[in-house]
């Protein structure tokens, strides 16, 4: 369904993107027109044949969810239209977003209804539920990876040579400066200056480990002599840490039964669309 609205939304967005002349004209190669019609039938032909497939299969699932009596319920339709557009601080920009590829609220909704029906056409016809059990037997699996790891609150220094960071290093050992005033002066990456150097709070396994053994030796406070990173030298100073959390069942248990129930679904949904298929007669026009 995604795809769906991706494709159509780049046929939208690009057969408008470039600006045609009076004749309906996009370009000129060495002399040799190129009109907007042959663009957008180029486009077209790129994104039709996956775009008619996905349809095909959404219309026969929605098929086998009407006789499944799968229906969605307009509360949680309206739910996940209010989870989108909280994403926009203003109302505006959220409408101006959907007109820009051509829908209107209403198309939006209808289309939150079909993914809806969808997920529950997959779930009706695989008889699909994930048991407290089966919940707890994943946990039991995956538990190291289901807590939350340890974490550190990062401030950064990032310049081009090591001379550079030398000096940064001594006037903060020697002199007492300001880490993230310094920060915002030397460092040569724009959001680090912005950000007077914060980085937020970065967990374990996110770093490369000759960076994280640095950083995770520091206390609060402290900071790291100069160490060379991708193309420069930083130095990094931790703020806060955060002690890691082991994963407690109960407190996940619905999250997690949820996840499972989606890769579930993932998984059934391309099989009961091929079956699906096999027993419908499908006539492609060309």
């Amino acid at each position: 369904m995604k795809k769906i609205i991706l494709a159509a939304a780049v046929l939208a967005l690009c057969a408008n993107a470039y600006a045609a002349d009076k004749a309906g004209n996009v370009a000129v190669i060495n002399g040799k027109k190129v009109a907007q019609e042959e663009l957008t039938k180029k486009l077209w032909w790129q994104y039709a044949a996956q775009g008619l497939s996905e349809l095909i299969d959404e219309k026969l699932m929605l098929e086998e969810g009407a006789r499944l009596g799968v229906k969605a319920d307009p509360k949680e339709v309206q739910a996940k239209f209010d989870s989108l557009a909280a994403g926009y601080t203003d109302k505006a920009v959220f409408e101006a977003n959907l007109k820009s590829v051509g829908w209107t609220q209403k198309e939006l909704r209808d289309l939150l209804s079909r993914q809806i029906i969808l997920r529950g056409t997959v779930i009706a016809a695989r008889k699909l539920a994930v048991t407290d059990e089966a919940a707890k037997t994943f946990f039991e699996k995956n538990k190291e990876k289901l807590g939350t790891p340890e974490s550190v609150k990062l401030s950064q220094i990032f310049v081009n040579t090591k001379a550079e960071a030398d000096d940064a290093y001594d006037l903060l050992s020697t002199v007492g400066a300001d880490f993230a005033k310094l920060s915002a002066l030397k460092s040569t990456d724009a959001n680090l200056r912005k950000n007077n150097g914060s980085l937020g709070f970065i967990s374990r396994g996110m770093l490369l480990a000759e960076i994280e053994k640095e950083v995770f030796a520091l206390q609060a406070g402290q900071y790291t002599r100069p160490l060379a990173t991708g193309n420069g030298f930083s130095i990094f100073k931790a703020e806060e840490r955060k002690p890691g959390k082991e994963a407690v069942f109960e407190e996940i248990k619905n999250d997690l039964k949820i996840a499972l129930l989606n890769q579930a679904i993932a998984q059934n949904l391309p099989e009961l669309a091929a079956e699906l298929r096999q027993k419908a007669k499908i006539e492609i026009i060309k």
